[in-house]
Formats: C-alpha cells, sequence, structure tokens
C-alpha cells in the first residue's frame, strides 16, 4: 500500500502557523493556540480602523502581526494587543522627543 500526498497530511500532527522567528520574539507568550481572526473582527476587537488590517502598505507601516493563509491574511487578537501596547508606547516618545526638540507642532 501506498501512502499519498494526501493520507500524510492526515497523519502528520498539525504544525503552528506562527513562523519560528514570531515565535522566538514571543517569548512566554505563546498565542499558537488563539483562533485566527479576520481584518473585520481584528478592527472591531482593537477599534481601529479597518483599513490598518485590510491594506497591504499599512499594515507593514504600522509594523502589525499578520498570518499569511494561502491568500487570506489573519490575525491574533494577544500579539495585536501586544503590538497595540507597544505601538502606544512608541507614539508617546515620538512625541516626547518632539517637545524637547523645540515643541509639538514643531
Amino acid at each position: 500500500m501506498q501512502i499519498t500526498c494526501r493520507d500524510e497530511l492526515f497523519m502528520n500532527k498539525p504544525q503552528s502557523l506562527a513562523s519560528p522567528l514570531s515565535l522566538q520574539a514571543a517569548g512566554d507568550n505563546d498565542f499558537s493556540n488563539e483562533p485566527l481572526l479576520t481584518a473585520k473582527h481584528a478592527s472591531k476587537a482593537l477599534n481601529l480602523p479597518l483599513y490598518y488590517f485590510t491594506k497591504t502598505a499599512k499594515r507593514k507601516a504600522l509594523g502589525l502581526p499578520f498570518y499569511c493563509v494561502n491568500r487570506l491574511v489573519r490575525f491574533r487578537l494577544g500579539e495585536l494587543h501586544q503590538w497595540q501596547i507597544a505601538y502606544a508606547h512608541k507614539l508617546q516618545e515620538e512625541q516626547e522627543a518632539a517637545i524637547e526638540v523645540g515643541g509639538a507642532n514643531a
């Protein structure tokens, strides 16, 4: 009996969709058990505009963590929450630096 590629899919354990780099960066915060969210659900959960999640250039500019599953883009809520906290700190630091240099409107 010959094992086909289809049979191999059912024999192997499911693997995490997260890349080794994202798991390493997450450290103790392993979000691989969380369900993957659509852009619409992620937008509602974080109360952010939908285009942040649907537009490739905006996702890259903001540094949003996402997964490509075939041609679909999906998100994990835990990673997005960590990103939101880090991004808020980054914006606050930039604003404080701008005030030190010459004012917020300089």
